[in-house]
């Protein structure tokens, strides 16, 4: 990923597609978790869990991305080399 600095914006912006998707699929499943049957109460559950591993993932993403420095700059942080 190095090489290539315009996949940067590109896995920003499905990193953070990736933590909107799970927002939304936990707020829909706690819909079916509301409902009195145990199949709708699993289902939901299921649907709770993607959207948090969804979740996780986009913000470990976004994470990694915002940590490391881009492939452009030669000195990490503003910081001068050493040698």
């Amino acid at each position: 990923m190095d090489s290539t600095p315009f996949l940067r914006p590109v896995c920003l912006a499905l990193a953070a597609l990736a933590i909107i998707a799970g927002g939304l699929g936990m707020l829909v499943s706690l819909l079916a978790l509301s409902l009195r049957g145990p199949a709708d109460v699993i289902a939901g559950a299921s649907g709770f869990v993607a959207g948090a591993i969804l979740v996780g993932s986009g913000l470990v993403s976004l994470t990694m991305l915002a940590t490391r420095p881009p492939a452009t700059t030669t000195k990490a942080f503003g910081g001068s080399e050493i040698d």
